[in-house]
């Protein structure tokens, strides 16, 4: 082969053989790999690349070809092409064709027309660089070779630009070091915002409640207590006790809202009566947008056949706790136990029989669950074993023994006090409550206090004779809460201590005198009703009382479905989501009487006097309630003859219902007629005047009515509540009078609620029991009140008791105003706001100016879109699901949004919050390019000393142990004195939340190096300090825990070995000794492993990462 002029190696990888020919051009086919460019580069004093031709990559191998021209030699590298092949040689006068001939013929007609050949690129993938003549820096996303060099893809916060080589320029230094940030020209206010906002969303924090905002409720402070206990609590437990009509299902729904920022939930299940889970499912929807299915036992069933097949299905939905009771599905979840993310249990009282079957469910659902939430408004008798059965359900290793548990609780009364006077005189003169705690040890089980470590901890917090500072008070808080057996796990609050103004309510008659007609009409209705009753030999059920329960609501909305002889029209007609039939109507009242027509509607003539005079004396609208849509279609028929009439029942379709609902509340018409079912989840704060035309035969139905007004925000000071009032009526004679008795239509249900909804069946069972007469009926009437009277003097008993079951609660809220949480713990609109405007400037789409409102609309893209349908979410936090969102986004259809939740609520637009999907996608795609954020600051905000300046080191604070905890510490040093400056920090996280942060001087202070080290020396002296006592506390909380679970088990042990020996002593069955034999061996074996499983939870560091540095200014004259 010496004497070849062709020639071909296998391999362009190993280019030693080029050496001798000393080639003095080299033509590149195709892409070389980085590592090897520089070695290509080297082979002849001149190279180039050119793109291969399809006739190129279909004669020649890969590998490299040499030829030799007049005695100088060329080469032709080729990258891409045929596989490749033996090493090949030949002389070109005799090789006329082939791959050898067809490098040469390449080459020759590609030469000219290729681009230098460029070797491995100046700079990689990654770096950080900053473009000249500017003072930005990015860092490079992709480098790209191009005809005779690179070029290089920068994101520089957000937008990604071409660069050449020339000009960059690297950047020396680590970008996550605070020192390279202050070398940075400071940004200004909006920029440095995202990179706290972005650190806020990304980093869960604890002190930070997210689920501020995030629902379309009225923010009450009172409502966020149990929030704040399963933050701060250590068990994942709570009793939520609220007296009925402050909002538990809000309250658990905030839990589920601040829960899922922090981790994603993927298994959720809410149990509740049948009669509360379609109220669960049209909540979330409605004040969450969160999809919440009613599951039946054969949907759940179905789900753990997957789970039991090897998938992991995600599982949510609320379940009716009846059919779960009686579920064949208990064996399966006994079976796989199934870990579930969340399990929220509504009217949790029913748990507590130990003896029965849903007490049993309680256990197995508490054995399942990571959190656990317990809704009840029940009075819990303090003197029976009722509280500690719920409380044993919920948390069985801290509330194991009743005994134990009764030790525990008497002590609380005092330690209550401790807390109440936190709040008031005791923080400024703390010592006086050391003596108040030295009590205890008078008490009989107060040693159960005094002897554990954390009392000693808070004893010596507050034996000062200074005032406390907010972290001592917060200190103070914690070890209370952990000393108090109830106070992590229960919490309760009653309407007189929720300080909202309360409207009046004032209930007033609309006399009825029915004709002669009219009374035979109904009469004989009635005679119908209780005849089938009689030969069933039962009172009569709800298909049986439909025709009754008609005609006592509208006489000639009865003739009609009368006259039709259909009989299931009459169940069609009625409108309430709770009842639905369980049997198809086969009969209707047939008579003479019922055929003949009826010239006059008495009932209407008077409704409608009342409603002109109304009208007359200024209140100009109205709702009138029936359960019937015939009797709402004929009341529209006549009513619009005097009045502007809308009808919203369960056949008007959504959209219509909100239309008509946006309509009324901007007073376009003056009476809305609807049922339960088009009430069902709104709110008519705006209106005060409510007819009931028929009454309702279930107290709750009233009270929800009523409720539908009565709320937060009612605008009016009084409420005007009218019932038609027709003697001879089962709801006049019967219902009415119940309920004047019991003050429904004065005053909230409240602590009645949970008998009332016990009792309701056996109410209408006995009055319309067919062998009673009217005075039999009254008689019944009578004992329901005498029950119902009980009732309240045992809520009475239940807040003589309050001192035992609360008084941290206030502490819990304590800083929080009535707009919201202080101290920046929450993510405001403003922050929000931003977080959208950099997703649709970075992925594409526009948001449009807020109007009066608050209300704007977001225009999507294609590229928007994608990013939705990519993102890995469930569909809570919009009102569409994620693929209807996504197919917005993509068409560009404008959506109507709002960050504002009373405007939501009341306009039904798109509240755009922390939990909304564009967020979670602006996070995810902040997360993808977190050097894009500056780090490095300037702003302004009011309230700060004029003329000063501070330099605030943000860091995020990690504590691990067995409540671990994630915070923001904010350290501000004074740039003239150089002194630390307490509430700069705290300033500055509120003005952030707030959207009050404005554009600070473009220059830093000169020694901000200094500065910076002053602060960090600051944050180190307050890490050890914070790390040394909360480990104090942390062991103190743990060996309590210890204590508490062995107490338990040496007291069960006791008891069990008395058991065995009374057993022997007796010569019972060898069997039944045998079993509690098994039981102490169980019980001893965990009494020894008590202290193993929950020593490793003494450990506890306290880490801290640089987040940020801010300068802050004082604001100017005007807004900054």
């Amino acid at each position: 082969m010496a004497d070849d002029d062709l020639r071909y190696e296998p391999s362009h990888r190993d280019l030693g053989w080029l050496t001798p020919l000393q080639p003095a051009s080299c033509l590149v086919m195709g892409d070389v790999p980085e590592h090897q460019r520089d070695a290509v580069v080297q082979i002849a004093p001149s190279v180039r690349a050119a793109a291969p031709s399809g006739m190129a990559r279909r004669l020649l191998h890969q590998g490299t070809y040499a030829f030799e021209v007049g005695g100088v030699w060329h080469i032709v590298l080729v990258a891409v092409g045929l596989e490749p092949r033996s090493p090949d040689g030949g002389r070109s006068r005799y090789v006329e064709d082939g791959h050898l001939s067809f490098a040469r013929i390449f080459y020759e007609d590609t030469w000219d027309n290729a681009a230098p050949f460029a070797g491995r690129p100046g700079l990689s993938a990654g770096a950080v660089v900053r473009p000249k003549g500017t003072d930005s820096v990015g860092r490079i996303r992709r480098v790209i070779a191009v005809s005779g060099g690179y070029e290089y893809e920068v994101d520089i916060q957000g937008a990604v630009s071409s660069y050449s080589e020339e000009a960059l320029i690297p950047v020396a230094g680590d970008p996550r070091d605070p020192a390279f940030w202050l070398q940075q020209p400071p940004a200004n206010a909006a920029d440095i915002s995202l990179t706290l906002t972005w650190t806020k969303l990304h980093h869960p924090l604890t002190d930070v409640l997210y689920s501020f905002a995030s629902s379309k409720t009225v923010f009450r402070p009172y409502q966020f207590k149990p929030v704040l206990k399963m933050l701060t609590g250590s068990s994942g437990r709570i009793l939520i006790a609220d007296e009925v009509g402050l909002g538990k299902t809000i309250e658990a729904g905030l839990i589920w809202s601040e829960l899922e920022q922090r981790s994603r939930l993927e298994r959720v299940l809410v149990v509740a009566p049948a009669a509360l889970t379609l109220k669960w499912k049209t909540e979330m929807e409605r004040r969450f947008d969160r999809s919440l299915p009613v599951l039946k036992p054969r949907e759940l069933a179905e789900l753990l056949d997957r789970l039991r097949d090897g998938a992991e299905p995600e599982i949510r939905g609320v379940m009716s706790l009846e059919s779960l009771r009686t579920a064949d599905v208990l064996e399966v979840l006994e079976e796989l136990q199934p870990r579930f993310d969340l399990i929220i249990v509504d009217e949790a009282h029913y748990l507590r029989n130990r003896e029965s079957k849903t007490h049993a469910l309680g256990r197995l659902l508490a054995s399942l669950a990571d959190y656990l939430v317990f809704l009840s408004a029940t009075p819990l008798n303090l003197g029976t074993d009722d509280l500690f059965n719920l409380m044993h359900l919920l948390d069985a290793d801290n509330f194991g023994d009743k005994a134990v548990f009764d030790a525990q609780l008497w002590p609380n009364e005092l330690l209550n006090s401790v807390a109440r006077s936190l709040l008031r005189d005791g923080r400024r003169a703390p010592r006086k409550l050391v003596a108040e705690l030295d009590r205890l040890a008078g008490l009989e089980f107060g040693a159960s206090v005094t002897d554990r470590p954390d009392f000693a901890i808070l004893r010596d917090l507050l034996d000062v004779e200074r005032p406390l500072r907010p972290d001592e008070i917060a200190r103070a808080r914690r070890l209370l809460a952990d000393l108090n057996v109830l106070g992590g796990v229960l919490t309760r609050t009653r309407k007189a201590e929720v300080p909202d103004a309360k409207a009046a309510r004032e209930a007033r008659s609309i006399d009825v005198v029915w004709t002669d007609a009219e009374r035979r009409y109904y009469e004989a209705v009635m005679a119908w009703c209780m005849a089938r009753a009689l030969e069933s030999g039962s009172p009569p059920g709800f298909v049986m009382q439909m025709p009754l329960r008609q005609a006592a609501s509208c006489i000639p909305a009865s003739q009609r479905l009368i006259q039709r002889r259909e009989p299931h029209l009459f169940a069609e007609s009625f409108d309430d989501f709770d009842e639905e039939p369980d049997e198809t109507p086969t009969q209707i009242p047939n008579s003479e009487i019922l055929r003949r027509p009826i010239p006059v509607d008495s009932k209407y003539e008077k409704l409608q006097e009342e409603l002109l005079r109304i009208r007359q004396a200024g209140l100009r609208q109205m709702m009138i309630f029936s359960f019937f849509r015939g009797t709402l279609a004929y009341l529209a028929e006549r009513l619009k003859q005097h009045f502007t009439v809308a009808v919203m029942d369960g056949g008007v379709p959504l959209p219509h219902r909100e239309q008509i609902m946006r309509e009324f509340r901007e007073g376009r018409f003056e009476i809305l007629l609807l049922s339960e079912v088009g009430s069902e989840g709104l709110d008519f704060e705006f209106c005060n005047v409510l007819v009931n035309y028929d009454l309702p035969w279930n107290p709750m139905r009233v009270e929800q009515r009523i409720g539908r007004l009565d709320r937060f925000g009612q605008q009016h000071e009084k409420i005007f509540i009218y019932n038609m009032h027709v003697p001879g009526t089962i709801e006049t004679d019967i219902f009415q009078r119940l309920y004047d008795r019991i003050g429904v239509f004065q005053n909230s249900i409240g602590e009645l609620e949970p008998i009332l909804r016990d009792k309701i069946g056996d109410i209408s069972k006995r009055v319309l029991d067919p062998k009673l007469d009217a005075a039999g009926r009254q008689h019944e009437v009578d004992r329901i009140v005498v029950a119902l009277e009980q009732r309240r003097h045992d809520a009475d008993d239940l807040k003589n008791s309050r001192a035992y079951l609360s008084g941290l609660d206030d502490l819990l809220v304590e800083g929080m105003t009535a707009d919201g949480p202080g101290n920046g713990r929450f993510i405001g609109p403003a922050e929000i706001c931003r977080m959208i405007d950099e997703l649709l400037v970075r992925v594409g789409g526009r948001r449009g100016d807020m109007d009066a409102n608050g209300v704007f609309r977001i225009v999507g893209s294609p590229a928007l879109a994608t990013k939705l349908r990519q993102h890995r979410s469930t569909d809570d936090g919009s009102r569409h699901s994620r693929s209807k969102l996504a197919a917005l986004m993509q068409d560009g259809t404008p959506l109507e949004c709002t960050f504002k939740p009373e405007v939501a609520s009341r306009y039904n637009v798109e509240l755009v919050s922390a939990r909304h999907p564009l967020v979670r996608v602006a996070l995810e795609v902040l997360d993808a390019e977190t050097l894009s954020l500056p780090r490095f600051g300037s702003v302004c905000l009011r309230g700060l000393p004029s003329g000063r300046r501070y330099l605030v080191s943000l860091d995020l604070a990690v504590t691990t142990g067995l409540r671990p905890l994630c915070e923001l510490w904010a350290t501000a040093i004074d740039v003239d004195t150089r002194r630390e400056s307490a509430g700069v920090g705290e300033a500055l996280l509120q003005a952030l939340a707030e959207g009050h942060l404005g554009d600070g001087p473009s220059f830093a202070p000169t020694d901000t190096e200094h500065l910076l080290r002053l602060a960090k020396d600051e944050l180190s002296a307050r890490r050890r300090k914070t790390e040394r006592l909360r480990a104090q506390e942390n062991a103190a909380l743990v060996e309590g825990r210890i204590r508490a679970r062995e107490s338990s088990l040496d007291l069960q042990i006791r008891k069990t070995t008395e058991l065995i020996g009374q057993l022997q002593a007796q010569h019972r069955s060898r069997s039944i000794i045998r079993l509690n034999e098994g039981w102490l061996r169980r019980l001893r074996d965990n009494r020894r492993d008590v202290r193993d499983r929950l020593i490793g939870s003494k450990e506890l560091s306290l880490s801290l990462t640089s987040v940020a540095v801010v300068i802050a200014s004082a604001a100017g004259p005007s807004p900054c």
